[in-house]
């Protein structure tokens, strides 16, 4: 990027965080993927509905508990580029 004469261009974030977002956020897309074909393929399968059920809620306490540790690194790094502190993490079982 071209700066003006007499100006310090300042990285606003770490140089290796981009590396680690696109990573993270890659793993992301893997799991919303992953889960959206795992139910489709559940929804539309013609066994038991109990077991189908469960089945169901099982496949959505993996997805939550796979994607909670992501989304919780992606806000830390947001409020680490804004200057805020993360808030301590929230267990939510369901």
């Amino acid at each position: 990027m071209l700066t003006q004469p007499g100006r310090v261009e300042v990285s606003f974030y770490p140089d290796d965080l981009f590396p680690r977002l696109r990573r993270a956020l890659a793993t992301l897309a893997d799991i919303e993927i992953r889960y959206e074909i795992e139910r489709d393929h559940l929804k539309s399968w013609s066994g038991p509905k109990e077991e189908k059920e469960r089945l169901l809620a099982e496949l959505e306490r993996r997805y939550r508990a796979s994607r909670e540790p992501l989304v919780s690194c992606l806000e830390g790094w947001r409020l680490k580029g804004r200057g805020l502190e993360p808030a301590a993490p929230r267990r939510t079982d369901h």
